[in-house]
C-alpha cells in the first residue's frame, strides 16, 4: 500500500526538487541530502508528486485500503520526492540517498518515502518498471543487497496490472496444477495436481481460489486458498481485477518502506488487511472505483 502531511501543511518554501536536468538539459546526478533532516521536506516537491499525493489520499487512504499509510499520513510521516531525469542508475542513487535519510537519527516510526519518476522512457509500460522494483533496483546487473535487507520497495504505476480473474475455461471441478503454501510461503518450482472447489470467497474476493490437492503431503493442508497466479494452466489470463487500481498511481512511483516498520505487523494483521481490501474491491467493482477516480 502507499503514501504525508495534510494538504494544508504544504509549503512551497520547503520543497526540494530532485532532478537530473538543469537549464542546459545536461544530465547530472540527483541531489543528495547533506545534513538534511527527513522531516524538513515532507511536502510534495513538484506537481508530479502533488498528483501522486492526491491520488494516494483519494484511493489507498480514503478508501481505507492501507490503514498503515493512513496512520503515517495523519502523523506527517509520508514524504514525496520527484526524480525528473531519465537515467535508471540515477533513480537508484536517489533511492539510496533517501534510505540514508530514513536511517538518520530522530526519524520516527512509520516514516517512508515515495519516489515519483514521471519521465523514464523505459517505464512507460508496467512490466519493465515492475521488474526493476522487484529485482531490488537492479542496475547493470548489480543489486545493493544491504538496502534490500533494510527496506522494501512497493511498485505503483498507471498501467499496474498484476491480478487477473480466473480464466473462463476454469471452474469448480476443473483439474489443474497448482503451487501450494506452507507458513505463508509459495512452493518453489514445484506444482501438484489439484481440483478447484471454490472460485470466489468473501474473505479473498476473486484473487484466490480454493483447491483440493489430489495427494496428501506432510505439513501441507490438502485444501488451500491459493492466488490465481499460482495455478499453472494453458489459457490466457482472465479479465483484470479492480484490485489493480490500488496500485495505479498517476506516474511510476516507488514506495520505500523500512522493514523494521513492516516487522511490527503480524502475519495475521497483514492477512486481515488483504481480506478487507478484497471485500471492498468486490463491493466497489470497476464502476464504483471509476466514480472515486472521476475527479483525479
Amino acid at each position: 500500500c502507499s503514501s504525508n502531511r495534510s494538504d494544508d501543511d504544504s509549503d512551497s518554501s520547503s520543497r526540494e526538487t530532485h532532478s537530473s536536468t538543469d537549464d542546459s538539459s545536461s544530465t547530472t546526478s540527483p541531489k543528495r541530502h547533506n545534513n538534511c533532516d527527513w522531516s524538513d521536506h515532507v511536502s510534495p516537491d513538484t506537481e508530479y508528486a502533488e498528483r501522486v499525493q492526491k491520488w494516494a489520499l483519494k484511493i489507498p487512504i480514503r478508501l481505507g485500503l492501507c490503514p498503515w499509510a493512513a496512520k503515517a499520513h495523519s502523523q506527517g510521516r509520508l514524504r514525496y520526492v520527484t526524480y525528473e531525469g531519465t537515467a535508471l542508475e540515477d533513480v537508484a542513487k536517489l533511492i539510496s540517498s533517501e534510505t540514508a535519510l530514513l536511517d538518520g537519527e530522530n526519524v520516527p516510526p512509520l516514516s517512508s518515502t515515495l519516489v515519483v519518476c514521471p519521465h523514464i522512457a523505459e517505464w512507460i509500460e508496467f512490466q519493465p518498471f515492475d521488474d526493476f522494483v522487484g529485482s531490488g533496483l537492479l542496475v547493470d546487473g548489480i543489486v545493493d543487497h544491504t538496502i534490500q535487507e533494510k527496506y522494501t520497495f512497493v511498485a505503483f504505476h498507471p498501467k499496474f496490472l498484476r491480478w487477473y480473474a480466473l480464466p473462463t475455461q476454469l471452474r469448480v471441478g476443473s483439474a489443474v496444477k497448482s503451487h501450494w503454501g506452507m507458513i505463508g510461503r509459495k512452493s518453489v518450482g514445484e506444482t501438484a495436481a489439484a481440483t478447484i472447489v471454490e472460485t470466489e470467497n468473501r474473505a479473498f474476493g476473486r484473487r484466490k481460489v480454493k483447491v483440493r490437492f489430489d495427494e496428501e503431503l506432510e505439513g501441507r493442508r490438502q485444501e488451500q486458498y491459493v492466488p490465481i497466479e499460482w495455478i499453472d494452466h494453458p489459457f490466457s489470463s482472465g479479465e483484470p481485477l479492480p484490485d489493480n487500481v490500488i496500485h495505479q498511481a498517476p506516474f511510476p512511483t516507488i514506495h520505500i518502506i523500512a522493514n523494521r516498520d513492516l516487522a511490527s505487523l503480524s502475519i495475521r494483521d497483514i492477512s486481515r488487511v488483504k481480506r478487507q481490501n478484497a471485500c471492498k474491491m468486490v463491493k466497489l467493482g470497476w464502476s464504483g472505483i471509476g466514480k472515486q477516480l472521476s475527479d483525479l
